[in-house]
Parts: C-alpha cells; sequence; structure tokens
C-alpha cells in the first residue's frame, strides 16, 4: 500500500505515544515494517510538513529505507492550483491532498480532517481523469486496506 498521509494526522501515524496512535497503528506498521510507502510532494505539503520538526528526523529515515515516493512538486502545485481555482469554495483548503493523489494514481489517504474527506470523496475530480476515487484510511477499523493490493503504481 502507498498512501498519502494527511498532514494533520501525521502525529498520530508516527507518534506510538500519541492518544489517536491506536487508530492509524496499522498504518504505521504497514509503512515501517510491510511494503507499504509514504506519498507526497508539491509545495503546500512540504510546507505543512517543515512545520511538524519532531517528525522530520522519522520522515527522514523512512526516505533512507526507501519507505517514501516523492511526486513531481510541480506537477502538484499545478494542478493543486488549477482544482482550488475550479472549486472556489472558501473550506477547500487540501486541494493538495488531492493533487497529490492524481499525479500519484495513488488508492489511499489516511486523514481524520472531515472537511479533507468531503473532498477526497468527490468523484468528480478523478472520474475526468480516468480514476477511482481514493478509499480514506481514518481508524484501525480500516486496517484492510494495508495490504497489496494497494500498491499504486507508482510504488513498484
Amino acid at each position: 500500500m502507498c498512501l498519502v498521509i494527511d498532514a494533520c494526522c501525521l502525529a498520530n501515524v508516527l507518534n506510538p505515544a500519541d492518544i489517536f496512535h491506536p487508530r492509524f497503528a496499522p498504518v504505521f506498521e504497514w509503512v515501517f515494517s510491510g511494503k507499504g510507502r509514504m506519498i507526497y510532494g508539491g509545495t503546500k505539503y512540504k510546507n505543512e510538513l517543515s512545520r511538524l520538526s519532531k517528525y522530520l528526523g522519522l520522515v527522514a529515515e523512512l526516505e533512507r529505507k526507501g519507505k517514501v515516493v516523492r511526486v513531481s512538486d510541480v506537477e502538484v502545485d499545478a494542478l493543486a492550483e488549477t482544482l482550488k481555482a475550479d472549486v472556489g469554495e472558501a473550506g477547500f483548503d487540501d486541494e493538495h491532498l488531492i493533487a497529490i493523489v492524481i499525479v500519484s494514481r495513488c488508492f489511499i489517504v489516511a486523514t481524520n480532517d472531515t472537511r479533507a474527506k468531503s473532498y477526497l470523496k468527490r468523484r468528480a475530480f478523478y472520474s475526468c481523469r480516468g480514476l477511482r476515487r481514493p478509499k480514506i484510511y481514518s481508524s484501525e477499523r480500516n486496517k484492510d486496506l494495508c495490504c497489496d493490493k494497494h500498491i499504486s503504481p507508482v510504488c513498484r
């Protein structure tokens, strides 16, 4: 499984001491010990990541282990800008997540952000590009998503 981990729940995934970590422990295990990989890219995501300095070392460790896939910042930024302009809603501030999903052709997004979920689920973003919408990992009940069938082409 390759997945996008929303910056708002990176602590939930990477910090075993975090109160919500049990919900995201299967993602942690799949990425650190299994075939899972974290996908990211784009200026906005990198800026969000830089504000989570406590976890930059873990992300760097994952990169050294080949557990991180970076997609083109240029492609993500351009698509995110287009999506933001097309939607035009004030509450739409996770355009970069959808852009990462589209550019990487990723199947899974780990997030606990209700507003982001509503946008991530919009079929219109994906169907016009010949893609299916991603599945949302938000708790341990989604642990079945941590399997080989969800490895996207960019991670093979």
